[in-house]
């Protein structure tokens, strides 16, 4: 859309921005409450403990003392004390008191539980009031330290003198002050301190939080973003308009950091992606473009235009003849120069230099031919909200390498660019329009060039500044967000500016300056409100943030509350035989939330009973409460139940069962202190019902105990939990027999074969035949054993693959089910197959090529599966070099179910003996025509090479002479010797690339004559636009060129100048004459461009720099556009970006 038609749309500015508040409700809200907060009361308490120390007079050395339980901010306390000291004395040293604070629960407590706090302890004098003997420190209280003080808090002599007032009618009087520390990261008023709250780094997305920062403080964008149209059925981590929505709702409200997992998944990224930096504005530009994309057809479609979008006036004139070349261009941001400039003034200045084109740079105006000429680029018109991107890295010349420039560089925080001073405005500028602008955001980095960190300073309220820093956020001042930011030359610890003389190099400076017109900024700036927000997309987002607030609440008082994770008969149900599982009985972790108590700590168990009755329906009589535990053979079975003494105490008094818990902590047990398991046997509604119901307990007596039933059938290979019986000891299981067919819902008189389940871990003893006639006793049989139950079958009975339960688990424990998927293909679904994991090499392979309908199974490849990051690793597995199913699907300490496979045209043992390669064939115009494979003994050469594309090309290479070369960066690197062995050919990072040889070049070159190495190189036309050329006059790199495309060779005379070289290019390449007169020439050494004129001598030149065939050959490059894709495209698209290197560039894939 051209500037005009622009001009009589309504700005949607105004559309979006129809509240005028001076301040976001939501900052001012936060200030109040901060304002209006309590203190901090509920984080510090204290305690006194009087002793009669007539009853510690007999104490030794070491016995020790506690005193009662007290509570301080929610945690329970204790005072102990050792009135001769916790250890004996050294040698010509008094005896003296130990003092400690013990935390008795410490001994229960994951690691991010454990409270640290500061706290002094008082030995009060009794005889003068007010005085102590105190001493203080600090500690934060694990399982492994669960007590800190004083070994020697006082001399004991001391202590027992009566004059002294310490120890007064055998009575001791000790204190502690105690103060417990926040625990930060659950802090759910982070928001208190400044109204704001910050973006959590997932390991280098500090660049990415700078940017959302400064964005979301944008009001108007950010009402734009929420007005983005979303389905209420859509996920935030696969929707980038839901996941920014989302982002700046938390940002809005959120009491806590903000975390941008969801955001980043919904750009496509993995893990890897979140540790790889990039640049701040790099991203602006992509995700701005990401949402000009989503935003089409809506009613915010332009708002990022009408935001961000400027245009300029690029003009060249002749100055001799009356010709003058104009075209406007648009901008989202500009480019400013910091080398050189003292401020940003000085930049628009450089900005708009006028260039003056002669000698060999004249411009060839049309209908005059080649004319001195002024270039130049003014502005045409300004956008309300003006990002500036410092040019902080250039390349150094003399280093030969980029460099960040740390130079001293002011920007104002009022920019008048109205100013008389400069003159940067074009003809067609409105005269009606102010050019004043306020500093909003200053983006910092801090490092080099080679790493370094982003944060961002921004003023919201167009007055107070705020450093955000990922998920720190502070209050500064103006010194810190702009004085500090200039570079070199910047202020003192004490705020004074630097004398000269003592100036130094700050790696911290701005790097992106965001201005917002002063004219605009109540428009821009206008607040956002829950008004702004569709109502759908407002339910939702405040469920989500209550959700989150809740679990940050659950976080935080973790160490408040048990769980109790209750299984039943029906849950043992629900998992065995699902899902492939079979062993053992329950995994309490995903038990229905019915069955899962979370509950303080000091709640009595009788509570906990009541509980059970009014949520189950059992009541407290008939409910018996097993123990679970893990026996040493690995398998998890109720053990015990608890006893009468144990159900009257409080829940923490039960530590003792809790599951201890290494490693890492889930997310599910960082909300309460410990997890009890517990199995409720309770009577059940009916005979194979699992359902709970009325009717008392079975007794059990001192030689009953509890076993569990499994029924095995062998036809359907079925595997199911059957029930519980109480059994007397003496018992056997033929006495049960009649009760256990009716369980297993088998016909009377069924015969029946038991086996005892005793773990899952593989091996001849994972279940054992119990005798229907053996007693219990006998097979010592204990609680919580688990007896299966299958009827009898003779051997080799038809139809069954496992006739005993034992043979069928011995089946389920070494039984894999594995995905195999196309090499070529990694995200498809893939086929599965169900293998054992003794499986060998050739066993595997031979599944695998029987599903695939294959005779030959040794034209298969494998490759394994990374569990890092979900793709095929890079080397496939060798003929054999692997030899069980176990290993091929181990990654390191990982165990993965995946595998790749490549169908081959040979048996993979013979292709190992070959040299294999890809080479690309390019005709004589240098086009690419396609790639072939080429397999060559090992020990060949690079004629075998030859020989065998010529034999594939078939006509087109009959009777021509063929030629390998290397290419590397789109240049030609190397050409092989035909007498090179073929091992010495690398193709892990060159490209090879092989084409018939042109006459000229056939045979060694005559004496005068050279082969020059060609390549592309890119002028690209925002480059151009930037420094004011036009589509005829392309920009010029001051730094290293980058190349692209087919590199080819040319033999050329020593003498022949660049004018008799250039039309032979021409015509080889078949470029039409008004193209190539864009194109410019440029002789590359390496990177940095020497530029040539017509009369340029190349051959001279290449002979002063090395052999012509020697590796890394200096070329003429041909400077012109790149058409091609700037990013490689998927599905193996063609093209020589795919096969010469390709751009690391940031990208969005939503």
């Amino acid at each position: 859309m051209d500037m005009e038609d622009s001009a009589e749309q309504q700005p949607l500015i105004e559309a979006v921005a129809d509240t005028m508040e001076a301040e976001d409700p939501t900052i001012k809200e936060a200030r109040e409450e901060a304002a209006a907060s309590p203190g901090d009361d509920e984080w510090s308490g204290s305690y006194t403990w009087r002793i009669d120390f007539e009853e510690l007079e007999d104490y030794e050395i070491g016995k020790k003392k506690y005193s009662p339980k007290f509570e301080v901010a929610t945690y329970f306390w204790r005072l102990l004390l050792f009135p001769r000291g916790n250890a004996v004395p050294q040698a010509g040293q008094r005896e003296t008191v130990s003092v400690f604070l013990d935390a008795p629960d410490a001994s229960v407590y994951s690691t991010q539980m454990s409270p640290s706090a500061s706290f002094t302890l008082h030995l009060h004098n009794q005889l003068e009031k007010g005085k102590r003997h105190s001493k203080d420190t600090e500690h934060t209280f694990t399982a492994n330290e669960a007590d800190w003080g004083f070994g020697q808090f006082i001399p004991r002599e001391e202590m027992m003198d009566p004059s002294k007032g310490w120890l007064v009618n055998n009575q001791l009087v000790l204190s502690v002050d105690l103060r417990v520390k926040r625990d930060e990261r659950y802090n759910l008023d982070a928001r208190k301190a400044t109204g704001f709250v910050g973006l959590k780094n997932q390991g280098a997305t500090c660049y990415m939080n700078s940017l959302l920062q400064y964005l979301y403080n944008l009001p108007c964008f950010r009402t734009a973003v929420y007005h983005m149209p979303t389905n209420e059925n859509d996920e935030a981590s696969k929707s980038l308009p839901l996941a920014l929505q989302s982002l700046f709702f938390k940002l809005q409200y959120s009491k806590t950091h903000v975390s941008t997992k969801d955001l980043t998944k919904s750009f496509g990224w993995g893990t890897y992606d979140a540790f790889m930096q990039h640049d701040v504005q790099e991203l602006n530009r992509v995700l701005c473009e990401k949402l000009e994309e989503k935003m089409k057809g809506t009613k915010v479609e332009r708002i990022i235009n009408e935001l961000f979008e400027g245009y300029t006036y690029n003009y060249i004139e002749c100055i001799n003849v009356d010709y003058k070349s104009t075209r406007k261009e648009s901008f989202m941001d500009l480019q400013l120069d910091v080398k050189g400039c003292k401020n940003v003034y000085e930049s628009f200045a450089k900005f708009c230099e006028v260039e003056i084109m002669e000698g060999r740079e004249q411009y060839n105006a049309e209908g005059h031919g080649m004319q001195d000429a002024r270039k130049g680029i003014l502005f045409q018109q300004l956008p309300p909200v003006l990002q500036l991107h410092l040019k902080r890295f250039e390349y150094d010349f003399q280093r030969d390498a980029m460099i960040k420039i740390n130079d001293r560089y002011e920007f104002p925080e009022l920019l008048d660019l109205d100013s008389k001073d400069i003159h940067i405005f074009g003809p067609e500028a409105p005269t009606n329009v102010s050019n004043q602008y306020k500093l909003h955001s200053v983006l910092v980095h801090s490092g080099g060039l080679h790493g370094g960190h982003y944060y961002v300073y921004i003023r919201p309220d167009g007055e107070k500044w705020y450093k955000f820093d990922d998920d720190h956020v502070e209050a500064t001042d103006k010194t810190r967000a702009c004085d500090e930011q200039f570079g070199a030359g910047g202020v003192d610890e004490d705020g004074a500016m630097s004398a000269p003389a003592l100036r130094y190099a700050r790696s911290s400076n701005a790097y992106m300056l965001v201005y917002v017109r002063v004219a605009d900024w109540d428009k821009v700036m206008a607040a956002t409100t829950k008004e702004d927000i569709a109502p759908h997309l407002l339910e939702r987002l405040e469920q989500e943030q209550e959700e989150k607030e809740a679990r940050q609440r659950m976080k935080q008082e973790a160490h408040l509350y048990c769980t109790l994770k209750l299984a039943t008969d029906a849950d043992v149900a629900a998992h065995v035989g699902q899902a492939g599982v079979y062993f053992d009985l329950v995994n309490h972790n995903k038990l229905p939330a019915e069955h899962i108590f979370r509950l303080k700590k000091n709640i009595r168990f009788p509570e906990f009973m009541q509980m059970v009755q009014e949520k189950l329906k059992v009541p407290v009589a008939d409910q018996r409460f097993w123990i679970w535990e893990t026996r040493d053979n690995g398998s998890f079975r109720p053990a015990r139940p608890l006893s009468a003494e144990e159900q009257g105490k409080v829940l923490m008094d039960l530590r003792e069962h809790r599951e201890m818990r290494h490693g890492v902590v889930t997310q599910a047990q960082k909300q309460s202190l410990m997890d009890i398991k517990l199995f409720l046997e309770a009577p059940l509604a009916a005979p194979g019902s699992f359902e709970l119901g009325p009717g008392p307990l079975p007794p059990r007596g001192k030689f009953d105990f509890l076993l569990l039933f499994k029924h095995y059938d062998p036809v359907s290979e079925v595997l199911r939990y059957v029930g519980r019986l109480i059994v007397q000891k003496n018992s056997r299981l033929a006495q049960l027999s009649g009760e256990l067919v009716a369980m297993c819902g088998l016909a009377p008189g069924t015969e029946l074969e038991c086996y005892e389940e005793i773990r899952a871990d593989g091996g001849d003893n994972m279940v054992e035949l119990v005798p229907l006639k053996a007693t219990f006793a006998e097979k010592r049989l204990r609680d919580g054993d688990i007896i299966i139950v299958q009827p009898a079958l003779p051997p080799n009975t038809p139809g069954v693959r496992f006739a005993d339960a034992k043979s069928f688990l011995g089946y389920i424990h070494s039984r894999r089910v594995v995905t195999f998927k196309r090499l070529e293909e990694p995200k498809e679904a893939g086929l599965q197959l169900e293998l054992l994991r003794e499986m060998d090499y050739d066993q595997v392979l031979g599944e695998l090529a029987r599903k695939l309908s294959m005779d030959d199974p040794s034209r298969l490849r494998l490759t394994q599966h990374n569990s890092w990051n979900s793709q095929p690793q890079r080397h496939p597995v060798r003929f054999r070099a692997i030899n069980s199913l176990e290993a091929l699907l181990t990654h390191g300490q990982h165990s993965t179910d995946v595998l790749y496979y490549e169908v081959l045209d040979m048996p993979l043992d013979e292709l190992e003996k070959l040299k294999t390669l890809k080479v690309s064939f390019h005709n004589d115009k240098t086009e690419f025509v396609g790639e072939l494979t080429v397999r060559v003994p090992k020990e060949g050469i690079v004629a075998d090479v030859l020989n065998e594309l010529s034999r594939q090309l078939g006509p087109d290479a009959a009777g021509r002479r063929l030629r390998l070369m290397e290419v590397y960066n789109s240049k030609v690197f190397k050409v092989c010797e035909p007498s090179e062995p073929v091992e010495g050919v690398k193709e892990t990072y060159w490209a090879l690339r092989a084409e018939a040889v042109p006459a000229d070049q056939a045979g060694e070159l005559p004496p005068g004559r050279t082969l020059l190495h060609v390549c592309h190189f890119a002028l690209d036309p925002a480059t151009a636009a930037a420094a004011g050329g036009d589509d005829e006059e392309r920009a010029r790199p001051a730094g290293p060129v980058t190349t692209f495309g087919a590199p080819f060779l040319m033999a050329i005379d020593d003498d022949q100048p660049l004018s008799e070289i250039a039309p032979r290019i021409k015509a080889l390449l078949g470029v039409p004459d008004e193209e190539w007169a864009k194109w410019r020439f440029a002789f590359l050494p390496g990177r940095m461009p020497e530029w040539l004129g017509p009369d340029d001598v190349l051959g001279q030149r290449i002979r002063s720099h090395s052999a012509p065939l020697a590796e890394g050959a200096p070329h003429l490059g041909l400077g012109h556009e790149n058409k091609q894709p700037r990013r490689p495209q998927g599905g193996g698209g063609g093209g020589y970006r795919s096969m010469y290197g390709s751009e690391k560039a940031i990208k969005i894939n939503s």
